[in-house]
């Protein structure tokens, strides 16, 4: 999701240079004034009413879009598309972070299920006291031995001064996270819709960026 943000970022912004080296006047149009246009151009060659009425509709919408977002310019859009970028970026940071703290509970609760498996072989071993059943014990039970040995060198360094495993915390701060790391793989969703929604602007703004180029070409050959 982030790749496609990024790209959908980058497309936008090298998008937004073009534009603005092209229309590179003293005060440039306004991006409502532009959307007039092609809609208008639109509107010229609907077939019939309800046509013109979808016209007037997606107009309206693209308009409050961006007065919604306080945009009006292409240096508006600019910022606006910035600022999503960097929205995105710190997401994907928190996110991260979180992940890897997700991977390391997981890990230490897989250990403690493990610890929890291979102690009652630990203790059956532990309790038998003649030598040769001992040694024939451990030949049997050889892999969870070790295992448990490994476990428990692992689960050691993190045992309270009372000698507890704090599992109960893990288990919280695992739920914890996890909550958190949704909630915020939610919040790509809307920087998603809005980079849509932009991308929309940014066609039908090319549209009548053409057509106006268009007029101009003519009215020089007419004018010839």
């Amino acid at each position: 999701m982030l790749g496609d943000i990024r790209k959908k970022i980058a497309h936008l912004t090298d998008w937004i240079k073009a534009i603005k080296e092209e229309l590179s006047k003293p005060k440039g149009p306004t991006l409502a004034a532009l959307l007039t246009d092609y809609y208008e151009g639109r509107n010229a060659g609907a077939w019939g009413r309800n046509a013109r009425i979808g016209n007037l509709k997606d107009f309206a919408e693209a308009v409050n879009f961006l007065t919604e977002r306080g945009i009006t310019t292409l240096e508006d859009l600019e910022a606006h598309i910035a600022a999503q970028g960097e929205r995105a970026e710190a997401l994907n940071t928190s996110m991260k972070a979180k992940r890897d703290r997700l991977n390391e509970l997981k890990e230490l609760l897989r250990l403690v299920d493990l610890y929890r498996d291979t102690k009652p072989i630990y203790d059956e071993w532990k309790g038998i006291k003649w030598k040769g059943k001992r040694e024939n014990f451990e030949r049997e039970y050889e892999g969870e031995l070790r295992a448990f040995h490994m476990v428990r060198r692992k689960l050691d360094k993190y045992r309270s001064p009372a000698g507890k495993i704090p599992v109960h915390a893990w288990e919280q701060g695992q739920e914890r996270l996890y909550q958190e790391y949704q909630a915020e793989y939610e919040q790509y969703k809307p920087i998603q819709d809005d980079l849509w929604k932009l991308q929309q602007v940014k066609r039908n703004t090319d549209t009548a960026i053409r057509q106006q180029e268009q007029t101009r070409q003519k009215r020089r050959e007419a004018e010839r």
